[in-house]
């Protein structure tokens, strides 16, 4: 009596073929993740602007200057959950897993979609304008505002760093493995490609 089943070459050309199609679908699945990180990033920035031009409209701090909030969360933050500083009540111009975003790679920082954000409080040489400050005096930031987005791991959760200043254009650039966000200066946007 001879028993039905697969041969050691049948199963070895099932296996081979699998791992075919494995080798082509994974570097297009991860791909596809990196792209909607980055949408997720190009997302976070513009509603960045929108937060901030709500919060320089508002005296929320009281302190009789209308200014643009320094920081993600935390006093003068576009996300607050307890009472800071001079803050009455709640503030949320942002949602919390953006806010917790707030940091450098590789930092305390929670990533939100794989990306950290840093407020950024002046622009260099290269960027339009000139260098200049938006801090008016040591406390108040009137003159502007910028953000930097970079992902946490490079070439894992994304490859593009974001930039958006008050101008409301994103850009956007592959810096590489070293992307220093926590010490961009809104402006290194020379060579860099306006995003979509």
């Amino acid at each position: 009596m001879k028993s039905k089943g697969f041969t050691l070459i049948e199963l070895m050309i099932v296996v081979a073929i699998i791992a075919i199609i494995a080798a082509i679908a994974i570097p297009n699945l991860l791909r596809a993740r990196m792209a909607a990180n980055e949408t997720a990033a190009i997302a976070a920035c513009k509603a960045f602007c929108t937060a901030e031009d709500i919060y320089r409209r508002t005296d929320y701090n009281q302190d009789g200057v209308l200014e643009y909030a320094q920081t993600l969360s935390g006093q003068n933050s576009l996300f607050s959950s307890t009472n800071t500083g001079n803050f009455i009540g709640d503030l949320a111009l942002i949602d919390s897993s953006f806010a917790l975003a707030e940091g450098a790679p590789g930092g305390s920082a929670t990533p939100k979609a794989g990306y950290v954000f840093v407020v950024l409080t002046g622009q260099s040489a290269p960027a339009s304008g000139g260098t200049r400050s938006f801090m008016s005096n040591a406390t108040n930031m009137t003159l502007g505002y910028a953000l930097c987005a970079s992902p946490n791991q490079y070439d894992s959760v994304g490859r593009n760093t974001f930039q958006v200043s008050n101008s409301g254009t994103i850009y956007q650039q592959d810096q590489g493995a070293a992307s220093p966000v926590a010490t961009y200066n809104a402006s290194q946007t020379t060579n860099w490609v306006v995003s979509q």
